[in-house]
């Protein structure tokens, strides 16, 4: 890196990365007096809370014809050449394709919360925390999901919200199905409206404006959310840090984390500036990992086994997870059903009866007005939905790098959960007449594990605080760090793991 320049102020802190684990410990640690930097790969996004926080860079989301140059930031896999193909460098999503499971990962400053369903719940499998350090437990862990669900205005949802198309009211009669029952305390992360029918602009104390929910506007789904109706990361956590002094760069693209040993900072982080083209670096005696967990373990095995900056890590790559990610399409195309309406996701469902079925939701797709296609087509889509299975997968996959490439392994057939999903489905299927389309390799949003928390490097990649066993001053606060699948949407299981490990630099 002998033409990278240097960056002239230096932090106390970098972190990597502006998801769930980022954003969160980027905030926390400003807003208590530390000097913290957070690198970016993608753009700020172009929304109404974003413009009225005053940032002059933005880029539009994937709308009409830049749907299919927008929406794909690149392509890799196991098998592709050079490992992964970067077709915009400000495209919304990355898909990666490795053996046994396919990966789809986002990209612009708030992360994943972008694209995520906003459904805020706690881990669904029982004990999650216990028995992977003893200086973690589900008791220490609970006040940091109370803060996260706090910051984020987290609400549970009732019938005075008067949310159309949900599955209560859908399956209600069905003979065949049945709405599935919540999980405990379920929340929402959207600003639902006053008036269903009029939905109005507001303005919180830090200045951000946002609209409530449309319900009939259907552009709050995983192609992002231009109102603000949807809460992400941007302006629930990051704007009220940055007037507490939070620097955020965006387009800067890690590429490297070297630790050094005879300079007065501890770690030195190599980039890519996209909006100046040119590499450069920055120093910090603490860096947060937290670039979501694909992207962080290949950083971590570049910087360890490519450029020699880190050491140990001999469990890097083990117990590899996807959450029991499974997708499908339901072709449920009855002319009078608009799936659009309400909210993206509308709630669990099951076979009647079936009280031990996986969890399983979906919704409509997002912004069907936008896509550039034929008025009939579009009808077409708006009357069917994806569909989604999720839970407790074995974690038995494994991530690894060969010869400067990522390479992921997941034997999805031993965990039972994706034959059980796939029965469901299927029966869903049979009984209605209705299809549900899917593929025979599980795809995730929701990759988890391979720098796992353990009580040692023997067991674990991560110590109680976060810390990465052998390289002291880097730590892992993404899905990455995670020890089990949550078995459902994992959003606020990041973000508690990351108030935690913020809190340990408070004290």
């Amino acid at each position: 890196m002998a033409s990278a320049s240097v960056s002239s102020n230096t932090p106390q802190v970098i972190v990597i990365g502006s998801g769930f684990g980022g954003a969160v410990c980027a905030a926390r640690l400003a807003e208590a007096g530390h000097s913290v930097t957070l690198l970016e790969r993608g753009p700020w996004w172009d929304t109404v809370p974003v413009r009225s926080m005053g940032v002059d860079r933005r880029v539009a989301l994937p709308r009409g014809r830049q749907l299919f140059t927008r929406t794909l930031r690149g392509m890799g896999g196991n098998r592709f050449p050079g490992n992964r193909i970067r077709l915009n460098k400000r495209g919304l999503f990355e898909l990666f394709f490795g053996k046994g499971s396919a990966i789809a990962c986002s990209s612009g400053v708030g992360g994943g919360s972008h694209i995520y369903s906003a459904v805020h719940v706690r881990p669904l499998v029982d004990k999650y925390w216990e028995g992977h350090n003893p200086a973690i437990s589900d008791e220490i862990m609970a006040p940091h999901y109370d803060a996260v669900l706090e910051r984020m205005g987290s609400i549970t949802p009732t019938a005075e919200h008067g949310i159309p198309n949900t599955s209560a009211e859908r399956f209600r009669d069905s003979e065949f199905l049945e709405p599935a029952a919540p999980p405990p305390d379920p929340r929402l992360g959207y600003l639902l409206p006053k008036d269903p029918v009029n939905p109005v602009k507001v303005t919180d104390a830090y200045g951000v404006e946002r609209y409530e929910v449309d319900y009939e506007g259907n552009d709050n789904g995983f192609l992002g959310s231009p109102s603000g109706g949807k809460t992400t990361l941007d302006f629930a956590y990051l704007a009220p840090a940055m007037r507490a002094g939070l620097v955020v760069r965006d387009m800067c693209e890690v590429t490297a984390i070297v630790r050094q040993h005879y300079s007065s900072s501890r770690y030195r982080v190599e980039y890519t500036d996209h909006h100046a083209g040119q590499k450069t670096m920055l120093e910090a005696d603490h860096v947060i990992l937290a670039a979501g967990a694909l992207n962080t373990l290949r950083l971590l095995f570049h910087s360890r086994d490519v450029v020699g900056g880190l050491v140990g890590m001999p469990q890097l790559g083990q117990r590899y997870g996807t959450n029991g990610d499974y997708f499908g399409f339901w072709n449920y195309n009855e002319p009078s059903l608009d799936q659009t309406r309400g909210l993206p996701t509308t709630g669990g469902v099951q076979l009647k009866g079936d009280d031990g079925s996986p969890m399983i939701g979906g919704g409509g797709f997002p912004s069907v007005d936008s896509y550039p296609l034929p008025k009939r087509l579009r009808k077409w889509i708006k009357r069917g939905c994806f569909i989604a299975g999720l839970g407790e997968d074995a974690m038995n996959g494994t991530a690894s790098m060969d010869r400067g490439k990522l390479k992921v392994s997941f034997p999805y057939g031993i965990s039972p959960i994706f034959a059980r999903i796939r029965t469901v489905f299927d029966e869903i299927g049979k009984r209605t007449g209705k299809k549900i389309y899917m593929f025979k390799t599980p795809l995730t949003v929701h990759p988890t594990g391979g720098a796992c928390l353990g009580s040692s490097p023997e067991n674990g990649v991560i110590g109680a605080n976060g810390e990465v066993f052998d390289n002291e001053g880097l730590y892992v606060a993404d899905a990455a760090a995670l020890p089990r699948s949550p078995g459902g949407p994992p959003s606020m299981t990041i973000a508690a793991w990351a108030e935690h490990i913020a809190s340990q630099f408070e004290r």
